[in-house]
């Protein structure tokens, strides 16, 4: 009888042990995910800003991508372990665009739902670049299918892809009530 006692007892420890040892790590994941020095080199890129989020995006580099709020502007910053920015992507509207880049984008004579600025710093390999590049990727309908094109801070199209558009339930439902009546 005591030694299932004592039995008992060790499970329960140990059951313990495994419990707080789980929720320590997702606290600490939680927590600290974003390492000081990826903090420090958002903070020193948007010094006025908020951390509302971060994540490791990938394990074998170890980059973290960073939402934050600077002023009314929100940007996703992409930083490696040990501090090095590697791309800031944030939504832009058409009117703050370059006038390059917004002639290029209203020539695709269709109907803009969003551009994104994009800024690298760093390549893939988590290489500091002598001078950051800057970039857009506009979402644009036209004739029905989704265009998305990326344009160079000069005005040229980086590249550029064409989606079909997906009908919605509506348009299906319109399609067929159409065909019922031919």
């Amino acid at each position: 009888m005591v030694r299932r006692n004592w039995i008992v007892i060790g499970l329960c420890i140990a059951a313990a042990i495994m419990l707080s040892t789980a929720a320590f790590g997702e606290k600490g994941e939680k927590k600290g995910s974003l390492p000081a020095a990826a903090e420090a080199a958002v903070k020193a890129l948007f010094p006025k800003a908020t951390v509302d989020e971060s994540k490791m995006d990938q394990e074998s580099v170890k980059m973290y991508e960073v939402g934050i709020k600077d002023g009314n502007t929100e940007s996703d910053v992409t930083v490696s372990e040990d501090g090095i920015i590697s791309e800031v992507t944030t939504e832009e509207a058409v009117d703050t665009l370059p006038a390059a880049v917004a002639q290029t984008i209203k020539a695709q004579n269709g109907e803009v739902k969003e551009v994104e600025k994009e800024v690298k710093y760093a390549q893939l390999k988590v290489v500091k670049l002598d001078a950051p590049v800057t970039s857009y990727e506009a979402k644009i309908i036209k004739d029905g299918e989704k265009i998305e094109t990326k344009v160079a801070a000069d005005g040229t199209i980086i590249k550029q892809e064409t989606k079909k558009k997906e009908c919605n339930k509506e348009k299906d439902d319109d399609d067929k009530d159409e065909h019922e009546k031919n």
